[in-house]
């Protein structure tokens, strides 16, 4: 994930108010699950309530974009049979994703561009990753310099504040973009901005709250682990978490504290536990880092069975292996379809260059979210790899048996 600090527009408040009625609206559906006996401390998430919630999730919970940009679908930004052709066409030099380290996430980002790419006859799209923000910086001020071979990046800004200035004059510069996760500052409604490509967060934030909500049986004290830092699908995670807590007269967060650096969940967890003996789980804003630090932090002080854990985020293999394990305490994720975001982007970039700039400038897209519990974590890992990752190994196949 990348960064971005900037103070909260009165934008974010509203589409954080308008994303609590979505919620509120679900009312019937949330009022009216199976129930099942207890098993031990927390309830077992029976496969007809988590299949219901994805079904629940197949519409967009986010309300909109940063910049108020309403969603557009997906299916919009599908090519046709004439613009697939016209693809094959198009005379393509240098095209680039930008990111850091090839995460599990990027991955599967980049297996959704790869495939319109391959549709349209051109060849993987290259991975431009980074270990900082001013190896970011030095990438855009190269890619500025040579803008005229460059036909479109895909870019996830490793600190939105700070690469903005550069991202603005890489557009000026004439070379098209896309962004992923958050806008950097002062890039909407330059030239070459296309849009930002996005995960539906708050349903993503909304549907893990709603998984330790149901395991608890709706009661009880829940810690939340965030990140401190301004970026949009965070914001949105965030605000689907706390709005799906509230709605529970008996659960109550009794605390809540920020990161900027993922390696912090172990000891922001371990404070929170000690300061509050009482939780009985924790929401985190994503897996790997945070959340996987608060399950340390549980087993540490011997809590397993006693505190459950679970983000809007799977984490691939290493996150599933956590959740098919009974004893471990991650329970579940709500895991974004983040091949369809690739597609999404590389679906954008190419509309744009068949000349649908008037269209498409400025748009705001989400993906599917994926809500997974040990339950469904077979179909649901196939779900949101699509085989890309292989299937799951023995070892996760076997604590699925236990």
């Amino acid at each position: 994930m990348m960064r971005e600090e900037k103070s909260v527009s009165w934008i974010v408040t509203v589409v954080i108010v308008v994303a609590a009625a979505i919620v509120s609206s679900l009312g019937t559906y949330l009022l009216t699950r199976p129930t099942e006996e207890a098993v031990g401390k927390f309830r077992k998430i029976p496969l007809e309530w988590i299949t219901s919630l994805e079904e629940n999730l197949s519409t967009p919970w986010t309300p909109g974009g940063p910049a108020g940009e309403p969603i557009t679908t997906a299916a919009t930004l599908e090519l046709t049979e004439g613009e697939i052709a016209a693809a094959q066409d198009l005379e393509l030099g240098e095209y680039y994703f930008m990111g850091a380290t090839l995460d599990i996430t990027e991955i599967l980002n980049k297996v959704g561009m790869d495939a319109v790419l391959a549709e349209a006859g051109k060849p993987p799209i290259s991975f431009m990753g980074s270990q900082s923000i001013s190896e970011q910086i030095d990438q855009i001020n190269t890619l500025a310099a040579k803008a005229g071979d460059v036909n479109f990046i895909i870019a996830e800004a490793y600190e939105a504040v700070t690469t903005g200035p550069a991202f603005v004059a890489l557009s000026e510069a004439g070379v098209p973009q896309l962004h992923n996760w958050t806008t950097p500052v002062g890039l909407f409604g330059t030239p070459n901005y296309i849009g930002l490509v996005d995960a539906d967060g708050y349903g993503q934030g909304a549907s893990a709250a709603e998984i330790l909500a149901y395991a608890m049986d709706y009661e009880g004290e829940v810690g939340i682990i965030y990140f401190a830092l301004e970026q949009w699908t965070n914001v949105m995670r965030l605000a689907g978490a706390e709005n799906m807590f509230a709605k529970y007269p008996n659960i109550e967060v009794v605390a809540r504290e920020g990161f900027t650096d993922p390696g912090q969940g172990y000891d922001i967890a371990l404070g929170m536990l000690q300061a509050n003996p009482e939780i009985d789980a924790i929401w985190c804003t994503w897996m790997i880092g945070p959340a996987t630090g608060a399950a340390e932090a549980v087993v540490a002080l011997g809590l397993e069975g006693e505190v459950a854990v679970a983000a809007p985020d799977l984490g691939g293999i290493t996150g599933a292996k956590f959740i098919a394990d009974r004893d471990y305490p991650i329970i579940g994720c709500g895991a974004a379809d983040c091949i369809e975001m690739g597609k999404n982007s590389v679906n954008a970039a190419l509309k744009w260059l068949l000349g649908q700039q008037a269209e498409l400038k400025g748009i705001y897209t989400v993906s599917k979210v994926f809500p997974i519990v040990r339950s469904n974590l077979v179909d649901g890992f196939y779900k949101q790899t699509q085989g890309s990752l292989g299937t799951l190994p023995s070892d996760v196949l076997e604590l699925l048996e236990e």
